[in-house]
């Protein structure tokens, strides 16, 4: 075969096969199809979130405002969520950081040391992920009001607290067996404590995934409406956002009930952003391996 045949081979399967330009371009094509599909609400919302409400009665969703920018909207809607949108980051914050550092801790714990009954003890621990959280929701329920935790935050911190560590520890399990047992071992000859194990060796070690994991409760606890409005019932304004936000959205405008859903999303498009990076390391990539 000569030089020139080669070529025009190559270039045929570039052009016929799966990494050719015609494959390719069909590829691209649809994520950008898939991608505007997905934008169009997002897009719909700001426009109405910056409309008042003329433009909203008068002109079609779709088309920018014809009065006036009404950015008082994110104004009003800053000042009616302050307050609460505060209040949740703080709780969430501080819940998410404490369940990432016992569940690393007790995943640690699990994975490096030796003990009579850790496998069946794992098993018995994990074992609660079996049941869907909605059967656990009255009997969760029928607990915080006997302890008297209902109406403040003890009673949406402390379930959080519990509920979320039984994945995060098998998570953070499967993440560790990854580990060089060599770095351990090494660390141990130099006199390090348990405690300085986790901390200087195991800790670093698992960050990538203590993020992801981590990303995960605080998006899960900040969305959460069924169990903060049980707790909350009474008074959804010393509660968290997302009850606050059901029950007050109706008695404001359109334009400026889009501009708080746009503000109450702040925080989650931060720490999407945030995590994407720890979603592709190859770090997060190797604690799927099982």
């Amino acid at each position: 075969m000569t030089k020139n045949e080669k070529q025009t081979k190559g270039l045929r399967i570039r052009i016929k096969g799966t990494e050719g330009v015609i494959v390719q371009t069909i590829v691209v094509l649809l994520l950008v199809l898939t991608l505007l599909l997905c934008m169009v609400p997002v897009f719909v919302t700001i426009v109405m979130s910056l409309k008042d409400q003329q433009d909203i009665t008068n002109f079609p969703i779709w088309t920018l405002p014809q009065e006036r920018w009404a950015f008082n909207n994110y104004a009003q809607a800053f000042q009616v969520l302050s307050s609460p949108l505060l209040w949740t980051l703080l709780m969430d914050i501080a819940v998410s950081v404490t369940v990432m550092l016992m569940s690393c801790y007790v995943a640690f714990l699990f994975q490096w040391y030796k003990f009579k009954g850790k496998k069946f003890l794992f098993a018995l621990f994990i074992l609660p992920m079996l049941v869907p959280n909605v059967v656990l929701l009255s009997p969760t329920y029928i607990v915080a009001h006997e302890l008297g935790i209902t109406g403040n935050y003890f009673g949406v911190i402390l379930p959080y607290l519990a509920g979320n560590q039984i994945a995060s520890v098998f998570m953070l399990r499967v993440f560790m067996q990854q580990h060089p047992k060599s770095l351990y071992e090494a660390a141990q000859l130099d006199g390090a404590s348990k405690f300085s194990l986790f901390v200087y060796v195991c800790l670093p070690l698992s960050f990538p995934i203590m993020m992801v994991q981590g990303i995960g409760i605080f998006a899960a606890i900040y969305n959460d409406y069924l169990w903060p409005q049980l707790i909350f019932a009474s008074d959804y304004s010393k509660g968290t956002l997302m009850p606050y936000l059901k029950s007050v959205v109706s008695t404001l405008t359109q334009g400026i009930q889009y501009a708080m859903y746009l503000v109450a999303g702040i925080p989650l498009i931060i720490s999407t952003a945030i995590s994407i990076k720890f979603f592709v390391s190859g770090d997060f990539a190797s604690g799927l391996k099982m």
